[in-house]
């Protein structure tokens, strides 16, 4: 008895130090836990709970001279979800924010699909953007009263682009979007993220950020902030931390826009295509315009039509007007001021005239030409009306084809093409604040031979090809050796006379031709030039000729509106020609619009102080399919007042018919908005028999 009373008193010693030995092992790692390794964990665990938020940056204004806000920002709620645990509970997540929504076009598969594509998982990623509304804050109550089924739902206001005027001066404003894939890629070095947006087109493109020569940013887009925020083990937010990086918003841009100018620049171009379509021709529908001041090259007016409202861009409203937007001839957002290319017509008469002067083959007081309707050397092409005997003035102010065939043969074409060249035609103007301006045609003999050298190589090459291609087919279907003798025959024939013809074509047609200089001469011919380049060409010759750099942008300031950046104007060149060559010139053009002039009806009601020079255009479209005898484009250029210059004009209407009928009535619209005229001039139908079909070149 006493030895098991001794065993179970050891056993109970081995137990209770076991116990002991237990409890100690247990407080120290609690001690561990608690005091030694605390902090950490403590680190740790605020790791998980804690995530950090960007806080998008209200993006610049955009504004015109007069102050008038073309681009700014409003509230949007943005909903986002974040990356969870499990793939499972994702397209939960996925599949009743797709419900709540209630978009078509925001589905389960889309989201999993972004998400799948969202690689910096612990950011929130933005699914649908909500415009403030009473319904959108409706949506919104009944997202976050759903959170326990939301688990990773982000629900943030934030600052939405926005267009105050819609569609006035879209081209120009352009719109921004979410960052695409390569634009992330090309921006990377510049602090972008998968979730920002960025400038897509027009100066919301090309003023997205920017550096000056001394290192210093600015731009439109702003710097974002970061907030800390505290999320449970759903990845709800429980908790918004105190913001440690304030957002800093972008800077504001002033235009050389002025807002009257565009606005009925705009309305005109529309108002007159809607006319035409009506009345002339079912086929005008595109049309654009510039307004330049001479002085300084500021662009005052810049339209192109068929409109582009960027508010769709950044609205949702693009799926409902993707027909619109995506429709090739339209191509509403093509800025056709800048970017298209037209032939100008009798537009292009002032060059020639100006060649003419400084070849010293002609002077204004001992020129004459005798009109008969048509030029008396091949091809003899026709002038739209039979003038009889004209001078310089008075050629110029009945557009007569004639007379400036008779003056480009005395210039040649290197003397034309001398003064084209000075006066900007046929190539960029300098424009850097839209990016896409083209370039044009300036036909010259050199080019000529080119671009006819490689046109002529391919079309001979397909027929080499077409006739080897023929004749091994027949050599293929034929046995007997004598037919294959005569087939051979005939090839070697066929080449022969092919390679003749080959030579004379490269020879003709790569070398200038007589005609070649008369069709460029009334601007004809491969004469093609932008709106923009012809409004500057007129603005050079109003101003004596200082060729000036156009411009969009006046200045940028701070958001507190500190000025950051003036742009000055700036000089590309003088053009050489003699100060008598100009003011001949624009006395000429001055013509246009006196009594007997092609443009004497559109400003016969303009004060006697306020003259305006001018010239008409109705331009053959050399385009495939249109009919020479009936389609035309209606090309108009001006500067006013002809004792001072100020502006400066031009303008087309595709299938305008004429330039009086057409462009020039929004010439008309602009300079009286300019000169305050319309305020107190009684509206006037211009006469019917202004609106006649002019054949080639007034």
């Amino acid at each position: 008895m006493e030895e098991k009373k001794k065993a179970f008193k050891n056993k109970f010693k081995i137990f209770s130090l076991l116990a002991i030995l237990m409890f100690a092992v247990l407080l120290g790692q609690l001690y561990l836990l608690q005091i030694v390794q605390a902090e950490a964990y403590k680190t740790r665990s605020d790791g998980n709970r804690i995530r950090m938020l960007s806080i998008p940056a209200k993006r610049g204004d955009i504004l015109t001279t007069d102050g008038t806000v073309l681009a700014s920002s409003k509230p949007i709620f943005t909903i986002s979800v974040s990356h969870l645990n499990n793939k499972q509970q994702e397209e939960q997540v996925a599949e009743r924010l797709a419900f709540l929504l209630g978009r078509p076009e925001i589905t389960k598969e889309l989201i999993m699909e972004k998400l799948g594509n969202h690689l910096r998982r612990y950011e929130p990623l933005e699914i649908f953007r909500l415009p403030w509304s009473e319904e959108s804050v409706t949506l919104v109550t009944v997202l976050e009263e759903r959170r326990g089924e939301l688990p990773g739902l982000v629900i943030r206001s934030e600052p939405m682009r926005y267009y105050p005027e819609g569609s006035l001066a879209g081209h120009i404003i352009g719109f921004e979007g979410l960052i695409s894939g390569s634009e992330l890629e090309a921006n990377k070095e510049n602090g972008y993220d998968l979730n920002d947006r960025i400038g897509k087109m027009g100066l919301e493109r090309s003023f997205e950020f920017l550096k000056d020569e001394q290192g210093l940013i600015y731009g439109l887009r702003g710097l974002e902030g970061s907030q800390p925020i505290e999320v449970n083990a759903s990845h709800r937010i429980v908790r918004e931390l105190p913001v440690t990086l304030a957002p800093i918003p972008g800077n504001t841009i002033k235009l050389t826009l002025d807002y009257k100018l565009q606005k009925t620049m705009e309305d005109s171009i529309r108002e007159v295509i809607e006319k035409i379509q009506t009345t002339e021709s079912p086929k005008s529908q595109v049309g654009a315009g510039v307004l330049l001041d001479v002085k300084t090259g500021g662009i005052l007016a810049m339209a192109s039509y068929p409109e582009m409202n960027p508010n769709d861009f950044v609205d949702g409203s693009y799926g409902q007007k993707s027909d619109y937007y995506n429709d090739p001839k339209l191509a509403p957002t093509y800025n056709r001021a800048i970017k298209a290319t037209y032939p100008p017509g009798s537009a292009f008469k002032p060059i020639t005239a100006m060649a003419a002067l400084e070849s010293g083959k002609m002077n204004v007081n001992n020129v004459s030409v005798n009109c008969t309707g048509s030029y008396w050397k091949p091809p003899y092409i026709k002038c739209w009306s039979t003038h009889g005997i004209v001078d310089f003035y008075q050629a110029m102010a009945v557009s007569c084809n004639v007379f400036f065939q008779y003056a480009g043969e005395l210039a040649g074409i290197e003397g034309i093409d001398k003064v084209a060249d000075a006066f900007g035609l046929g190539k960029p103007t300098g424009l850097t604040d839209l990016p896409g301006e083209s370039k044009g045609i300036l036909p010259t003999p050199a080019w000529k031979k080119e671009i006819n050298s490689i046109l002529i190589e391919r079309r001979y090459a397909a027929r080499r090809e077409s006739l080897q291609e023929k004749y091994d087919q027949l050599l293929a279907n034929t046995v007997d050796q004598e037919e294959k003798n005569k087939l051979l025959k005939e090839l070697d024939q066929e080449l022969k006379s092919l390679e003749a013809r080959y030579r004379v074509d490269m020879s003709f047609d790569t070398n200038w031709q007589a005609y070649d200089t008369y069709n460029t001469s009334i601007g004809q011919g491969s004469n093609m030039y932008t709106i923009l380049q012809l409004a500057n060409f007129v603005a050079t010759l109003a101003n004596g000729g200082q060729r000036f750099k156009p411009y969009l942008v006046d200045s940028i300031y701070s958001d507190e509106g500190e000025l950051l950046k003036k742009f000055e104007p700036e000089v590309v060149t003088e053009v050489p020609f003699s100060e008598e060559t100009l003011a001949n010139t624009r006395k000429g053009m001055v013509g246009t619009t006196q009594p007997g002039g092609t443009a004497w009806a559109l400003f016969r009601q303009f004060p006697p102080e306020i003259k305006v020079g001018a010239k008409t255009g109705t331009a053959e479209t050399g385009l495939v399919g249109d009919d020479k005898l009936k389609d035309y484009h209606g090309v108009f250029i001006a500067f006013a007042p002809y004792d001072d210059p100020q502006v400066a004009f031009a303008g087309i209407i595709e299938y305008g018919k004429t330039g009086s009928g057409s462009a020039g009535l929004v010439a008309k619209a602009v300079l009286e908005a300019y000169f305050g005229l319309n305020e107190d001039t009684e509206e006037y139908e211009l006469p019917e028999e202004f609106y006649v079909d002019f054949p080639l070149g007034t």
